[in-house]
């Protein structure tokens, strides 16, 4: 059974391996081999220290749990943006639960508490325009993808994002 929890300091190298398989996975041909290969694991362990050490104000982490073990987590950001609201920074679900309803459940749980605690009643993420799975799964849920631009990627690396927005989290809920 799928348990959904808060994140604490101490889960940050779980997470941040869970976060570097799913680059690994997702994201060959977006972001170079040798970063997803050689950096990725380092890079993300370093941005969950700081993260869950340090955390904004405005973060919020859900994590998804079973048997104990972390299989998906959500990090967002509360009234991001004066006109597009709350941020979903980061959505990743472990390899074997994909398409099982864990990213599902941690995006609605996120909405739900947006709705509850945001000053705006919206949010909006960023998925790279080759990530086809990613994007019909926000498409699924009621996102509109609203602009795509192009970003310099953490290795130097440049590609496509689309910005996906929820006009209301209701919708999802």
């Amino acid at each position: 059974m799928i348990i959904l929890r808060d994140a604490q300091f101490s889960d940050h190298v779980a997470i941040a391996k869970l976060h570097a398989a799913s680059w690994q996975q997702h994201y060959r041909g977006i972001m170079s081999d040798y970063f997803l290969d050689k950096e990725v694991e380092q890079d993300r362990l370093n941005v969950w220290h700081q993260r869950l050490q340090s955390p904004r104000a405005n973060q919020k982490m859900l994590l998804a749990t079973l048997a104990e073990n972390i299989v998906g987590f959500s990090c967002f950001y509360l009234n991001s943006d004066p006109v597009f609201g709350s941020y979903i920074d980061n959505l990743h679900v472990a390899k074997e639960l994909q398409k099982s309803g864990v990213g599902a459940l941690l995006l609605k749980e996120s909405a739900k508490y947006i709705k509850s605690s945001a000053d705006l009643p919206n949010m909006y993420l960023w998925v790279y325009e080759l990530n086809k799975n990613a994007r019909a799964f926000y498409d699924r849920l009621g996102g509109k993808n609203f602009q795509t631009i192009e970003t310099e990627n953490i290795d130097k690396t440049k590609a496509q994002v689309c910005r996906y927005i929820w006009e209301d989290v209701s919708s999802i809920l």
